[in-house]
Protein backbone atom coordinates (compact mmCIF):
# COMPACT_ATOMS: atom_id res chain seq x y z
CA UNK A 1 0.00 0.00 0.00
CA UNK A 2 1.38 3.44 -1.17
CA UNK A 3 1.01 6.41 1.16
CA UNK A 4 0.23 9.59 -1.49
CA UNK A 5 2.01 12.19 -0.21
CA UNK A 6 1.12 16.10 -0.86
CA UNK A 7 3.41 19.07 -0.98
CA UNK A 8 2.10 22.31 1.06
CA UNK A 9 2.64 24.01 -2.11
CA UNK A 10 0.39 22.51 -4.15
CA UNK A 11 -2.68 24.07 -5.18
CA UNK A 12 -6.11 22.35 -6.60
CA UNK A 13 -6.86 22.00 -10.37
CA UNK A 14 -7.85 25.04 -11.98
CA UNK A 15 -10.98 23.42 -12.66
CA UNK A 16 -12.47 23.66 -9.41
CA UNK A 17 -12.21 27.37 -8.34
CA UNK A 18 -14.88 29.43 -8.66
CA UNK A 19 -14.55 32.13 -11.96
CA UNK A 20 -12.84 34.91 -10.84
CA UNK A 21 -12.13 33.98 -7.48
CA UNK A 22 -8.56 35.31 -7.16
CA UNK A 23 -6.46 33.98 -4.56
CA UNK A 24 -4.69 36.63 -2.14
CA UNK A 25 -1.18 35.37 -3.74
CA UNK A 26 -2.19 35.90 -7.27
CA UNK A 27 -4.01 39.46 -5.92
CA UNK A 28 -0.23 40.50 -4.43
CA UNK A 29 2.33 39.55 -7.15
CA UNK A 30 4.61 41.74 -8.25
CA UNK A 31 4.93 42.24 -12.33
CA UNK A 32 8.81 42.49 -11.78
CA UNK A 33 11.72 39.59 -11.39
CA UNK A 34 14.03 39.97 -8.61
CA UNK A 35 17.74 38.49 -9.20
CA UNK A 36 18.81 37.01 -5.88
CA UNK A 37 22.91 36.46 -6.17
CA UNK A 38 24.76 34.86 -3.38
CA UNK A 39 28.51 34.55 -3.19
CA UNK A 40 31.07 32.76 -0.33
CA UNK A 41 34.33 31.36 -0.91
CA UNK A 42 33.68 28.02 0.49
CA UNK A 43 31.38 25.81 -1.94
CA UNK A 44 29.78 23.65 0.35
CA UNK A 45 28.67 26.09 2.77
CA UNK A 46 27.59 28.02 0.37
CA UNK A 47 25.61 25.17 -1.46
CA UNK A 48 23.57 24.37 2.40
CA UNK A 49 22.73 28.03 2.66
CA UNK A 50 21.44 27.97 -1.25
CA UNK A 51 19.37 24.84 -0.42
CA UNK A 52 17.35 27.01 3.12
CA UNK A 53 16.99 29.88 0.75
CA UNK A 54 15.45 27.93 -2.05
CA UNK A 55 13.00 26.45 0.03
CA UNK A 56 12.00 29.12 1.90
CA UNK A 57 11.73 30.92 -1.52
CA UNK A 58 9.66 28.21 -2.73
CA UNK A 59 7.05 27.91 0.30
CA UNK A 60 6.04 32.07 -0.23
CA UNK A 61 4.13 31.08 -3.68
CA UNK A 62 7.03 32.59 -5.85
CA UNK A 63 7.83 30.61 -8.67
CA UNK A 64 11.77 30.36 -8.62
CA UNK A 65 14.26 29.47 -11.19
CA UNK A 66 17.86 28.43 -9.92
CA UNK A 67 19.84 28.14 -8.55
CA UNK A 68 22.33 28.62 -11.56
CA UNK A 69 26.14 28.30 -11.03
CA UNK A 70 27.84 30.96 -11.60
CA UNK A 71 31.81 31.14 -13.23
CA UNK A 72 34.36 31.26 -10.03
CA UNK A 73 36.01 34.81 -9.70
CA UNK A 74 39.60 34.65 -8.26
CA UNK A 75 40.54 37.83 -6.24
CA UNK A 76 44.49 37.14 -6.47
CA UNK A 77 46.06 39.11 -9.31
CA UNK A 78 48.24 35.75 -10.35
CA UNK A 79 45.71 33.67 -11.34
CA UNK A 80 47.91 30.67 -11.91
CA UNK A 81 48.72 29.68 -8.36
CA UNK A 82 46.67 27.36 -6.34
CA UNK A 83 46.50 28.93 -3.61
CA UNK A 84 44.14 32.23 -4.86
CA UNK A 85 40.83 33.10 -3.23
CA UNK A 86 37.76 32.20 -5.24
CA UNK A 87 34.58 33.13 -4.70
CA UNK A 88 31.89 30.83 -5.53
CA UNK A 89 28.06 32.32 -6.79
CA UNK A 90 25.05 31.35 -7.53
CA UNK A 91 21.74 33.37 -8.69
CA UNK A 92 18.17 32.97 -8.82
CA UNK A 93 15.46 34.32 -11.08
CA UNK A 94 12.18 34.98 -8.43
CA UNK A 95 9.11 35.43 -11.03
CA UNK A 96 6.24 36.70 -9.50
CA UNK A 97 7.12 37.43 -6.39
CA UNK A 98 4.67 37.67 -3.55
CA UNK A 99 4.78 40.24 -0.66
CA UNK A 100 5.60 37.06 1.54
CA UNK A 101 8.70 36.77 -0.50
CA UNK A 102 9.87 40.64 -0.64
CA UNK A 103 9.31 40.57 3.23
CA UNK A 104 11.66 37.03 3.55
CA UNK A 105 14.11 38.60 1.42
CA UNK A 106 14.63 42.03 3.40
CA UNK A 107 14.88 39.80 6.96
CA UNK A 108 17.01 36.87 5.23
CA UNK A 109 19.78 35.67 7.76
CA UNK A 110 22.46 34.06 6.11
CA UNK A 111 25.88 32.34 7.62
CA UNK A 112 28.78 35.32 7.93
CA UNK A 113 30.71 34.11 5.04
CA UNK A 114 27.72 33.71 2.73
CA UNK A 115 26.85 37.47 1.11
CA UNK A 116 23.55 38.72 -1.18
CA UNK A 117 22.93 40.69 -3.45
CA UNK A 118 19.24 41.68 -4.88
CA UNK A 119 18.30 43.26 -7.78
CA UNK A 120 15.24 44.19 -9.10
CA UNK A 121 14.68 43.78 -12.99
CA UNK A 122 11.29 44.81 -14.35
CA UNK A 123 9.60 42.97 -17.26
CA UNK A 124 8.80 45.18 -20.11
CA UNK A 125 5.37 45.32 -20.79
Amino acid sequence: MRKRIIRPDSRPAPGRRRTGAESPDEALRWENKILLYLEGRDPKVLDKEVYKVYRKIQGTGARIEGPVPLPVRRLSEDETSPDADRVHRRLFHILFPTERTVSLLDKLALSGSVQTSISVEEIPA
